[in-house]
């Protein structure tokens, strides 16, 4: 898939009260941190590592009660798609914790015969028709 090769980091934004702002510039501006942007990275890597436990316990819950996890950069082609309609496969309930991305020529149609959910923790690129469908 060409479009996995785009960029796969998100702008976001946070508000942050001036106190603790001028704490983080403070840290910054003595080289704790080269910047803000460095200090929320680490801040919250180290939550997630914190929590790497419950993450685990949360994606096995998923895969237990038959969803299809996908973790970081994924997604399904149009051939992939197809071969589960041909083959008569269930329809798949998909789990995406990272970024998911569909193809252009993938229609909703197709998508609506071999999924039956599609829930993404993270960033979801595709159709607004699809996000629409699926609650994205």
């Amino acid at each position: 898939m060409s479009e996995l090769k785009k960029d796969t980091t998100e702008k976001i934004t946070i508000n942050i009260n001036t106190v603790d702002l001028g704490y983080i510039d403070l840290l910054v501006n003595d080289g704790y941190y080269a910047s803000r942007t460095e200090f929320i990275k680490t801040a919250i890597k180290r939550q997630l590592d914190k929590h790497e436990e419950d993450t685990k316990k949360l994606v096995e819950q998923k895969v237990k009660y038959g969803h299809s996890i996908l973790i970081g950069v994924g997604g399904f082609t149009k051939s992939e798609l197809e071969k589960i309609i041909k083959n008569g496969e269930n329809k798949i309930k998909i789990v995406i914790v990272g970024l998911f991305i569909l193809p252009k020529d993938i229609t909703l149609e197709l998508l609506e015969q071999a999924v039956e959910s599609i829930k993404v923790y993270g960033v979801c690129r595709c159709s607004q028709e699809v996000k629409d469908k699926y609650g994205l």
